[in-house]
């Protein structure tokens, strides 16, 4: 019997046929299962905020300004504007009002230099004079007393002759006329030992006020000229103590506001952007070396590790999709199914979303809702060099209720498919070597 005899008779018998309608029922049931115990939206999509950045100063691109497409793995700092030209108006201000405090204080200081040298020898002029004035009272109080010492010997011979006289006139030898003479004598002596006593306390007085450094002569002044000069001079120093302390305050503070004038100057000399990890530059608005203003947009970043999913599911879904739920993706052209979770849910009156997205998000349709599902963070570098897959097309499926047994036997299944398409991948690319 020949072999296209054997083949029809096998293709055209009884057990060749219901393998055929077992198989064909099998592939049905398999295509319908995941209808029976998933939610499924096939118009998602892949997207993620945008974190834009704008120019906070007017300058020049540099080189380092990052390119369409790089995808930042670890945190960097790049410095992207260069200023073309400075303002240093009020740099100049402050340098001018600080050299200026610098000066006055340092002729303040001259000035109490002087003060003090002036002062010095006024306070030697002044020690002089009281040391001559207290010598000068010195020898009049001893001129005064050897005054009073002699007076008061004529006194006491006056009084002797006195005496003499009163028994001449007595005895009738001398006339009453001598006596009264020599008794006048006798007075006026003593009168000028009196003058001489006063004299020598007053004299006694002013020597012990020139000690204290009081002076009670030269008019109603209590001070030399030298004192009084000294006593001007002390309140001219305090002045100056002032004016020095004030002076050297604000060159303080002037010296602090051009500090921090400068670290500004250099802050706005340069823009220095801080790029966070885990981020794709999405777009870039700017080409290196080029000019731009304070405000321009620069490049707009994507957060990979934030990605997300929106869905448009019926309204009528809106009771069994919680957030926090699981949700399984699997991106468009890929075999791998990807866990994620319900981040929230919206309904189609609700406000459109005024978010910076990465791709464009429609407007939902009229009694349906908008479910966005988290995507876990992909460390595969394939899709870091794709811009994270973001604005590629995806299917999500939603567990239902009461199909947790199906859903375990259906992940095994696929993970038992993928190993075996995984063995066979292998086997080809070894037989191919």
């Amino acid at each position: 019997m020949r072999t296209s005899d054997l083949v029809q008779r096998f293709v055209r018998s009884r057990m060749a046929r219901l393998a055929v309608a077992f198989a064909l029922i099998a592939l049905s049931a398999w295509a319908f299962f995941p209808y029976v115990g998933y939610r499924i939206a096939s118009s998602a999509f892949v997207n993620a905020e945008l974190v834009r950045v704008t120019a906070p100063i007017a300058g020049r691109l540099t080189r380092d300004l990052p390119r369409k497409g790089d995808f930042i793995e670890q945190p960097a700092t790049v410095t992207l504007i260069e200023e073309l030209s400075r303002d240093h108006r009020h740099m100049l201000q402050l340098t001018s009002q600080h050299a200026v405090a610098t000066e006055r204080a340092d002729l303040a200081r001259t000035q109490l230099t002087e003060i003090a040298a002036a002062d010095d020898k006024l306070a030697k002029r002044t020690q002089i004079y009281r040391d001559g004035m207290i010598a000068r009272l010195g020898h009049e109080r001893d001129e005064s007393n050897a005054e009073k010492t002699g007076c008061l010997a004529e006194v006491e011979h006056r009084r002797e002759v006195g005496s003499r006289m009163e028994q001449l006139v007595k005895g009738g030898t001398a006339s009453q006329v001598r006596s009264n003479e020599a008794l006048a004598s006798h007075q006026a002596a003593s009168t000028r030992c009196d003058m001489a006593d006063a004299r020598l306390q007053r004299l006694q007085t002013e020597l012990v006020s020139a000690q204290d450094g009081v002076f009670l002569r030269d008019g109603a002044n209590d001070a030399p000229y030298s004192q009084q000069q000294r006593d001007r001079l002390l309140l001219r120093r305090q002045e100056l103590e002032n004016k020095v302390l004030d002076e050297s305050l604000q060159s303080s503070q002037l010296a602090a506001e051009m500090s921090e004038e400068r670290e500004r100057l250099d802050r706005l000399s340069h823009f220095d952007l801080r790029l966070p990890a885990h981020h794709v530059v999405w777009s870039v608005a700017a080409s290196p070396g080029s000019t731009v203003s304070e405000g321009q947009t620069l490049l707009d970043l994507a957060a990979c590790e934030h990605r997300f999913v929106a869905v448009e599911l019926p309204g009528r879904e809106f009771e069994q999709i919680k957030a926090g739920a699981p949700a399984f993706v699997r991106l468009i052209g890929s075999d791998d199914w990807k866990q994620g979770q319900v981040r929230q849910v919206r309904g189609s009156a609700a406000r459109a979303d005024d978010r910076l997205l990465a791709a464009q998000v429609p407007k939902p349709d009229p009694n349906s809702i908008t479910v966005e599902v988290g995507l876990p963070q992909d460390d595969a570098p394939t899709d870091r060099n794709n811009f994270c897959n973001i604005g590629r097309l995806a299917e999500v499926r939603f567990e239902r209720t009461g199909f947790g047994l199906l859903d375990g036997l259906g992940r095994k299944l696929q993970h038992l498919l993928g190993y075996f398409k995984r063995d066979a991948t292998a086997a080809d690319q070894a037989t191919s070597n």
